[in-house]
């Protein structure tokens, strides 16, 4: 049951990292209320974690829609901005949905370890979480300076505190989805 909530988390996590936290709401509160198969035979643990991929991935694709959308709406460019910032955007959260696939990773790591974790292992773990944060920051540094040499600082300023915003939603959710390590 933990790791099925793991997985859940998991699913809930790379939804809202890759884009969007409306529709991560709407992910979350459909895996809170599905209600479990009467008495089956387990089912095929490759078959399973596919079918997760693939519901995963039709996710993201609605999340990073409506994030674009939430960003249109608060932007707020003008033609010339727009044609400079949106493609910026595009680059930066294709980087940042590579940053979300390493975080799924980590927590579908802790998923499949959780009930024999030992300090080993939640070392490793912490390592690689650490290490993600440190990518996180790198990119939005990269993006910055990118975005600063053709947008007007309050513009960039403007983005970068909507994708905070966003993002600390996001992180904030995906935390309570997690149960605590002991």
């Amino acid at each position: 049951m933990r790791k099925t909530m793991l997985c859940a988390a998991a699913a809930v996590a790379v939804t809202m990292m890759s884009a969007g936290f409306a529709a991560a709401q709407t992910a979350a509160a459909q895996t809170a209320t599905a209600k479990p198969a009467a008495t089956k035979a387990p089912a095929d643990p490759a078959k399973v974690r596919a079918e997760v991929d693939q519901a995963i991935e039709a996710l993201r694709k609605d999340a990073r829609a409506g994030k674009a959308d939430i960003l249109g709406k608060t932007m707020q460019l003008d033609a010339t901005q727009a044609a400079t910032f949106w493609p910026l955007y595009k680059q930066y959260q294709a980087e940042a949905q590579l940053l979300g696939d390493e975080r799924l990773g980590i927590i579908q790591d802790l998923a499949d370890h959780f009930d024999s974790l030992d300090d080993a292992k939640a070392k490793a773990l912490l390592d690689r979480q650490m290490a993600l944060e440190g990518k996180k920051l790198a990119l939005q540094m990269k993006y910055k300076d990118e975005m600063l040499k053709a947008l007007p600082a309050k513009t960039v300023a403007r983005f970068f505190q909507v994708d905070s915003r966003l993002n600390k939603l996001v992180e904030l959710t995906v935390a309570s989805e997690i149960p605590l390590i002991y």
